[in-house]
């Protein structure tokens, strides 16, 4: 496939400048992959990226080597990088990994009471579920990462944050015009409001346990499954 984007010059040419020109490259396009608008197999020319964004070679070099990294894409010589698409193995992997880290860490800030005011995370359950209401997926994506590694900061660990931030982007299979409208994804959306009302009231292993099937849950969704198969993934 060939480099498709839809960006305005001036929302791109804005933002770029915004950050240093790599990191801003570097977020633009893990946000189109993340949210399925760069699919899997489009390939992404260092040239044509760098003129979308009205910036040199260098930094969109960078950039892609950074999402190569992080499993988002991969080098083909002498043509650029190409989106990957991860394996199903490689989405259990994921998967199983998430659980290990964000259960216990979700149990121990809600019984450590770490999160004082859940008023800001109240409102990115509200903002990501009018993004998806909107079929806004770029803006639902930063929010929906946000409100879960907002809720782990807590913890105070930056590692961990940074751990999962890297996982939830790789994880990512198909565009959410593809599962939007499944009950699954609305199931999913409504375990954001109940992992507050968990937390808040201080039930550790209620919190635990929708954390628990919330990733069940996602795990579903990216593998193109609805409610009915995601429950026998595991």
């Amino acid at each position: 496939m060939t480099l498709t984007l839809d960006w305005s010059d001036e929302t791109v040419g804005t933002a770029v400048q915004q950050q240093s020109y790599r990191a801003q490259a570097a977020a633009i396009l893990r946000s189109q992959i993340v949210s399925g608008r760069l699919e899997a197999g489009t390939l992404l020319s260092i040239g044509s990226v760098a003129e979308r964004l009205k910036v040199s070679i260098t930094p969109v070099r960078e950039a892609l080597h950074d999402l190569a990294k992080d499993g988002l894409v991969e080098m083909r010589r002498n043509r650029g990088f190409i989106v990957r698409r991860p394996t199903p193995d490689e989405l259990d992997q994921i998967n199983e990994v998430r659980a290990l880290l964000e259960i216990p860490a979700i149990r121990t800030i809600t019984q450590r009471g770490l999160i004082d005011d859940y008023a800001p995370h109240r409102e990115l359950c509200v903002r990501t579920r009018g993004y998806a209401m909107a079929r806004d997926w770029s803006s639902f994506v930063a929010t929906d990462r946000e409100f879960h590694l907002g809720l782990l900061r807590g913890l105070g660990n930056d590692e961990l944050v940074t751990m999962v931030g890297t996982l939830r982007d790789r994880s990512r299979l198909l565009g959410l015009d593809q599962i939007g409208d499944s009950v699954t994804f609305d199931r999913s959306l409504q375990e954001h409001d109940d992992l507050l009302e968990a937390m808040a009231a201080g039930d550790a292993d209620r919190a635990a346990e929708i954390m628990a099937t919330h990733l069940r849950h996602v795990r579903g969704l990216w593998a193109g499954l609805d409610e009915s198969d995601a429950g026998h993934e595991h």
